[in-house]
């Protein structure tokens, strides 16, 4: 469902770029008001949609990952100076820097150094919910946009909110759920280790994770107090694992193929 709001900021985006006079912008607004929308739809007008140039040119930063100084002084200050090899003098790279108010001051400081070293190349594009957390150095720096949560039928909704409710309206979620629910019910699914192995597969591409499936077999019938056994070992183990389908394929495994496990034993080693 496409929304048609914000025009008016739209229409200002649009200014800038027809102009060829593109400042460094700041978005800022409450959570759920459409302002990655909007910056992901003006990046992609700045550089035509041509992916190349997408990913050679622009660089996208998520500050609240532990992005201190010394990030702010290599990686960031290294991709601004690189040079641009394209005969349109008019191109720039870019900066997206999401909640950049998480920065810490002094890293803070070193942002504000280094897009004045290089506003001749580089434009930043900073995202953050609070603008007063940011230093008054790059506030003068850049010209400032107040994405409001968007009035839709008479009322003030969040984005996320109407995304969830749209998504709902056309039972996706529902019908996700029980293809879900069909396929752990199979009993050829669990034939052995390598049906498992299959099935996740086929869970992954499709977008499921170790999450969904807990959520699936937390319907199904067997004793309380092995429920929640099996809650707490999957609670232990989840976070020694940095594969997301190794993760799915051991629950399985530990599900429906060692159903006579003894979980009371793992959760003691």
């Amino acid at each position: 469902m496409t929304l048609l709001i914000h025009q008016n900021i739209h229409n200002k985006l649009d200014f800038f770029i027809k102009e060829n006079k593109i400042p460094h912008i700041i978005f800022y607004g409450p959570s759920g008001s459409g302002k990655r929308t909007i910056l992901n739809e003006f990046i992609n007008d700045i550089y035509q949609n041509d992916k190349q140039k997408l990913n050679q040119y622009v660089m996208h930063v998520n500050c609240a990952h532990s992005k201190g100084i010394r990030f702010i002084r290599d990686e960031l200050k290294f991709f601004a100076k690189t040079n641009i090899h394209n005969k349109n003098n008019n191109l720039f790279k870019s900066i997206v820097l999401f909640n950049a108010d998480q920065l810490t001051i002094d890293a803070q400081s070193a942002l504000r150094r280094c897009i004045e070293q290089f506003s001749h190349t580089t434009r930043f594009f900073i995202l953050v919910n609070n603008v007063n957390r940011l230093l008054k150095p790059i506030l003068s720096r850049f010209c400032n946009i107040y994405i409001p949560i968007p009035h839709i039928e008479n009322k003030n909704i969040s984005l996320h909110e109407n995304f969830k409710e749209h998504l709902c309206s056309n039972d996706f979620i529902t019908k996700r759920n029980k293809w879900l629910k069909k396929k752990l019910e199979t009993k050829g699914n669990f034939k052995s280790i390598q049906t498992c192995i299959n099935l996740t597969e086929i869970l992954y591409e499709k977008s499921f994770n170790s999450i969904d499936i807990i959520k699936a077999l937390e319907s199904k019938s067997f004793k309380k107090e092995n429920k929640y056994l099996f809650l707490i070992y999957f609670d232990k183990i989840r976070s020694q694992f940095r594969d997301e389908k190794l993760l799915m394929i051991t629950i399985l495994n530990l599900f429906f193929l060692r159903k006579n496990l003894n979980l009371e034993n793992i959760l003691e080693m």
